[in-house]
This record gives structure tokens, sequence and C-alpha cells, in this order.
């Protein structure tokens, strides 16, 4: 089978991979349908973020089971299914307290990380992170359910309220989710994205959307009744010391974009001061089957795929989703998924 690597000297490839298969009992095999390309992919490629050399990448996958261990009972040959790639041993410390997104093996188990992922016709994995998906629910909703949980995983630690104002800095997959969830909930949902395009997709759902620019001080005062933000959320990962003058008395603040590579400078009184909470979510805790629930009734998810592209075809995706990222650039791109050279 073919499945796209990252190599020794740090690039992507598309190499012919063995095909894997059920070595235990508890084993699924899944033909990959498709896999979306995740911030966390990209990131890869801009060096932000390190993987293994020679695993195959790519975590956000569906497909149809093909075989199973002969002591799977949860999914059976014909369903389709969602993979949870945030993985775990479950014999840690963490993971004994149910802290299993902290896994002291944690790099080990992560999907297109550490271990192989997605970008792929088949993945063998343990029954235990596999989920099945309603009958009825697309593909393209179902594809989103992996970054869904991400974003249930924030909102849930947030302590969401109807009266919260709530700014999403970031317009891409993960911040375009959030946008979705919290407008459900807060007060005031506002976006903020330096993309033509994914502005205006924001602009259909949040009360307010803003280019980086637009949203002073005094804009978030004209909006929100004279207050600042009560959750921040930096879909974009270096954008938390620019998030810092919007943030209102008992902010929360949440580290959601992924970049090895930014550090900020704080005011510790001023966080004692004004009671703001700095929150790194950690992975996702074990909320897959929450999201797959979820997914069905979240109205707009699945448009948020914009793109299908086949495996071979990979270079193609990623460059035009690094171009996504520069100023100015309107392309109409959200969420772009990689479908397997085997899908029906």
């Amino acid at each position: 089978m073919q499945g796209i690597v990252w190599t020794e000297d740090k690039r992507l490839e598309l190499r012919e991979m063995e095909e894997p298969v059920i070595k235990h009992e508890n084993d699924v095999k899944v033909k990959i349908y498709g896999t979306g390309i995740c911030g966390t992919d990209l990131n890869l490629v801009k060096g932000k973020m390190t993987a293994k050399a020679n695993m195959i990448i790519g975590h956000e996958a569906v497909g149809t089971v093909v075989e199973t261990g002969k002591g799977v009972t949860n999914v059976s040959v014909g369903d389709r299914v969602v993979i949870d790639p945030t993985q775990f041993c479950g014999k840690c410390s963490y993971c004994r307290q149910g802290l299993t997104c902290f896994c002291d093996s944690f790099d080990e188990y992560q999907l297109g990380i550490g271990a192989h992922g997605t970008f792929a016709d088949y993945y063998v994995g343990e029954d235990r992170f596999i989920y099945k998906i309603p009958d009825d629910m697309s593909w393209d909703t179902a594809i989103l359910i992996e970054p869904l949980t991400c974003v249930l995983n924030i909102v849930t630690q947030a302590k969401l309220k109807p009266e919260d104002a709530v700014l999403v800095i970031g317009s891409g997959p993960i911040g375009a989710i959030c946008q979705l969830v919290c407008s459900k909930i807060a007060g005031v949902t506002v976006a903020v994205e330096l993309n033509p395009y994914r502005r205006e997709m924001s602009s259909r759902i949040c009360d307010y959307a803003y280019f980086p620019d637009e949203l002073t001080e005094n804009e978030v005062h004209r909006i929100n009744n004279g207050r600042k933000f009560d959750v921040i959320i930096d879909a974009v990962g270096n954008q938390m010391q620019k998030a810092l003058p919007l943030a209102g008395k008992g902010c929360r603040l949440f580290a959601a974009g992924f970049d090895q590579t930014y550090e900020m400078t704080i005011n510790t009184f001023r966080f004692l001061e004004n009671g703001i909470s700095l929150i790194g979510t950690g992975e996702v805790h074990q909320m897959t089957e929450s999201a797959v629930r979820y997914a069905s009734k979240l109205k707009g998810l699945d448009e948020l795929v914009t793109k299908k592209i086949p495996l071979s075809k990979y270079q193609e995706a990623f460059d035009e989703l690094l171009h996504v990222s520069q100023e100015g650039n309107a392309s109409g791109t959200m969420k772009l998924v990689l479908l397997s050279n085997i899908t029906d």
C-alpha cells in the first residue's frame, strides 16, 4: 500500500509501505476512506513540530472495518468508523488516574507522530481506539470528529456560560469548530482571521469577524458593553501575547494551537490581580464518544470540508494549505482531505 511518511531528512514522501495486518485479538483493520490534513501535519513541514523518522503521518481519519481480531466486540466488518489518534499505554501513573492525555509514553502512541498514522490505504490498531459512526452520518461530518474532540475538551475546561464573551483567534478548522460550538453557548462570539476567505466564513458563524488590525480594545468595548473577553482561544498557536490586552478580569486564556517554537512573556502580578488563567488543555480527554454524538447535531460542521484530493497529490494539497496561511491570500480552502487510493 502507499503511505505518506516523514523522512529522515525531514520532508514528506509517498512510499510503498507494507500493508498492516492483524496481530492481536483486539486489533481492528480499517480501510481508510480519507484523512484530514491537520495543523499538526503542516507544523511538521514548517519545522514547528517533530515526528519520528520514516513514520506514516496523519491522524484525522475515517474508514470501513475490513477485518477484526477474535476478541473484538465493539465493531464489526463493514462498520464505518472514526479512529481516535490520541492513544495511550493505560499502565503509567497518569493513565491509571484517568489522565490518559498525559500518558508517560504519549509520544510512542500518538498516531502520525510516534506511531504509524493514517495517510495511507489501511490502518491497524486497537479496538479501544475505534468508534462506530451512525449509518446516516456523512464522511465529511465524520472526518471532523477528531478535531471536534479537541474543541469539546477546550469548551469543557472553559466552563463556558451564556453570559460569556468569547474571542477565537484563527479561523482554520480548529478555530472554526470552536466558533461553531461557542456560538451555540456564549452570549458573544468573535473571530479574528487574516485570510479573507476564512474570515468571511467566520462571519457566517460568529456575531463578529475581524481582520487582526481591526479588533482594537475600543472595538471590543463597543461590541461587548464596555467589557473585554471572558474566554480567549488562540487557535493559531503563536498569538497569546497579542491576546493579553483583550483579556478581561477572570478571563480564561486557552493555548489551543500547536507551535513548539513560540514563547511569550507575562506579568504574573497582572494575572494574579485580575484573576486571569492561562490554560494548556492537553490532548483529548477520551471525548470521542461524546464528539460522535454531538457531531450528528452540530449543523454546519460538514460544510468545513471544502476540498478532497487523492493521496497521490499530497504535495499539491500541502502546498495549498501552507499558502493559505500567508497574509492576504484569499484561497477558498478550509479543511482539505486526502482520500485513500482505495476509496469506494
